[in-house]
């Protein structure tokens, strides 16, 4: 039984520029109250997910604003998260990715830490347009881009009191 602070640990691993470290650091830290002692089950695949995409959130901020992962703030996360005016859930992830790109990755580069879990993270979980009516009545079922799906999970108002920015 995988539990999902440890899978977060796993997939931090060693590489990648010290925010990418520091920005694990502190997803798991934030997510240390919530989790402590989750397995991968059930929706534990999703919660995992999450953290990855909340550590990739604060890395491009962290970044973007030369600020240290432990100063952004949850509004700040919010916003990268959310739709712009105009946009769909699709546009989100061109927008993260145009981010990385701006600093400096390139999301073909296999060997690059920050983009291979973003490569895992931009996976699109949505059925496909053929799928029996079963598939679309599951509430189970996973739905769109695994970061986003996970993100919004993550940062549900459900958790709110716990996570504390």
């Amino acid at each position: 039984m995988t539990l999902i602070l440890d899978q977060l640990r796993e997939w931090q691993g060693t590489d990648g520029p010290a925010e990418w470290q520091a920005a694990w650091d502190r997803a798991r830290a934030l997510l240390h109250p919530i989790w402590e002692g989750r397995d991968m089950t059930w929706d534990g695949v999703i919660l995992a997910d999450g953290g990855a995409a909340l550590a990739t959130a604060l890395y491009i901020i962290a970044r973007e604003t030369n600020a240290n992962p432990s100063q952004i703030t949850r509004d700040q996360v919010e916003e990268l998260k959310q739709r712009q005016p105009g946009e769909t859930d699709g546009d989100i992830p061109p927008r993260w990715e145009s981010r990385l790109r701006a600093l400096g990755h390139d999301l073909d580069d296999t060997a690059d830490p920050v983009v291979v879990r973003w490569r895992a993270l931009r996976v699109d979980n949505s059925p496909p347009i053929d799928a029996p009516d079963a598939v679309y009545e599951d509430s189970t079922h996973r739905w769109g881009p695994a970061f986003l799906e996970g993100i919004r999970y993550t940062l549900a108002p459900i958790w709110r009191d716990r996570l504390q920015f």
